[in-house]
């Protein structure tokens, strides 16, 4: 089994190495899509605008705790496929002990810090009476659960890192399974609506959580996951923070511009917020993919950058475009013939639908760009390329999108709102391609020298 993982990794062709890696990623992207979805879809067979705005502005915080856990998840992630590439089973070792347990002990910090503020969190989004009261019980329930949520995000991560996606999908299978079947429980079933979804959510994450942990424990994975292991090292800190905070940077960006975009919305009315709120979760779907593939091909970059192996791991990153640009077109064409009954699926509310379905026809713009701007964010992670990495995760939700809409939302109301983040992911996805470019032009020249010097005659001795 960990053979069949290394010759995935070092000797498969490339398309079918991709293909074995990023099939499971997208499926486990699309359990995590119904993960994404399943709140708004209960949620919204209450038709209660106030409710289902609720659960979209706790959609911030949920974000945070996947930035707080991709520290360690991506970020040590990152570290372990390079380390897997120059054969440190060691480092490999300590690099994996060391982010569980530090994802752990951060996650009980933000739980506490995040429940002494959420009054202040939910005044900041500009919640009105109703709807505050329901996203106050939404938030203190996911804030409970930080542990469990972070946990299992950071294992999943450190699990498709040595290339064991199968693994990772099955425990978001697992997860989503439990969600799906508790949320009409305790929504329904109890009455508790909102709080029930919460609820239902940390479940659902615990029960995914413990697979991996148990797969861990029986000793299956690539990399042991052992106590004894643990060593405070410096170095190891430093290559799992330089790419692990530009990766939550990215995610703390997301949770800023979508507080703010709610906030703007808000403005216009609570129907607004919900309508911002469903359309965000339906766009999930393609973005979701996208993530996906990047994810799959993450450790195959990782390792074979680790191993100086460039050119396998140029031809990586082409054909992953391409496969992403084509899965990008079906998807367009989804999005731009029934974007209406993709909002229908969740709520029927009339101003909801008639909203949200302009909100989605904005954002079919962004398919095609996210597309190809996902696999090269992803490649340069991969690489441990730390200030590009940085650079690019600080552009689509802070740089770019934050200007963006809050001078589209200034000239052109609630249009020019929901604009704003296709034009923001257009500009980041030009950044991210240039600095990926410049890079691997730097690493042809060094092949060419290397070989150069290789070709020289050697002096006799």
């Amino acid at each position: 089994m960990k053979e069949n993982k290394l010759y995935v990794l070092e000797n498969m062709p490339v398309p079918r190495a991709i293909m074995h890696l990023a099939i499971p990623s997208v499926l486990s992207m699309m359990v995590n899509i119904l993960y994404n979805l399943t709140d708004t879809f209960f949620i919204g067979k209450l038709n209660d605008p106030y409710q289902v705005a609720a659960v979209s502005i706790a959609m911030p915080l949920f974000i945070m705790q996947m930035a707080m856990a991709g520290i360690f998840g991506i970020g040590g992630g990152s570290y372990l496929s390079r380390l897997l590439g120059r054969k440190d089973m060691d480092s490999a070792k300590n690099t994996l002990v060391t982010s569980v347990i530090t994802s752990a002990l951060l996650s009980i910090v933000l739980g506490v810090l995040g429940i002494i503020f959420i009054p202040a969190f939910i005044s900041l989004v500009g919640a009105s009476g109703e709807t505050m009261h329901h996203a106050r019980d939404y938030m203190l329930y996911i804030l409970i659960g930080s542990p469990v949520v972070l946990l299992k995000f950071t294992l999943v991560q450190l699990l498709r890192a040595e290339g064991a996606a199968k693994e990772a999908m099955i425990g978001l299978f697992i997860g989503t399974g439990m969600n799906i079947l508790l949320d009409p429980l305790f929504i329904f079933g109890f009455g508790m609506g909102v709080t029930g979804a919460a609820v239902a959510t940390v479940l659902g994450n615990g029960c995914g959580m413990l697979y991996y942990l148990q797969f861990y424990l029986r000793k299956k994975s690539l990399v042991p996951l052992s106590f004894k292991n643990f060593k405070l090292r410096w170095n190891c800190y430093r290559e799992i923070l330089l790419i692990g905070i530009p990766a939550s940077l990215s995610q703390v960006m997301l949770s800023v511009g979508n507080t703010v975009s709610f906030r703007l919305a808000s403005n216009y009315s609570d129907h607004h917020v919900a309508s911002l709120g469903v359309a965000s979760r339906v766009f999930t779907i393609p973005i979701f993919i996208f993530i996906g593939i990047s994810i799959g091909i993450q450790a195959l970059i990782g390792y074979n950058y680790g191993a100086k192996n460039y050119a396998r791991m140029k031809e990586t990153i082409r054909t992953s475009v391409l496969i992403s640009l084509c899965l990008s077109a079906a998807l367009t064409l989804l999005f731009a013939l029934i974007p209406r009954q993709l909002i229908m699926v969740f709520i029927k509310d009339a101003e909801i639908v008639s909203i949200g379905t302009m909100i989605l026809e904005a954002y079919v713009y962004a398919i095609p760009i996210a597309a190809v701007g996902m696999i090269m964010m992803t490649s340069l992670q991969a690489m441990g390329k730390a200030f590009p990495a940085l650079i690019v995760s600080l552009s689509r939700q802070g740089i770019m999108y934050i200007p963006a809409i809050l001078i589209l939302d200034k000239l052109f109301a609630f249009n020019g709102l929901v604009f704003a983040m296709p034009l923001a992911d257009l500009l980041t996805t030009i950044l991210s391609s240039v600095l990926l470019i410049y890079i691997l032009n730097k690493l042809k020249c060094s092949e060419a020298k290397i070989a150069m010097a290789e070709a020289q005659p050697q002096p006799n001795r």
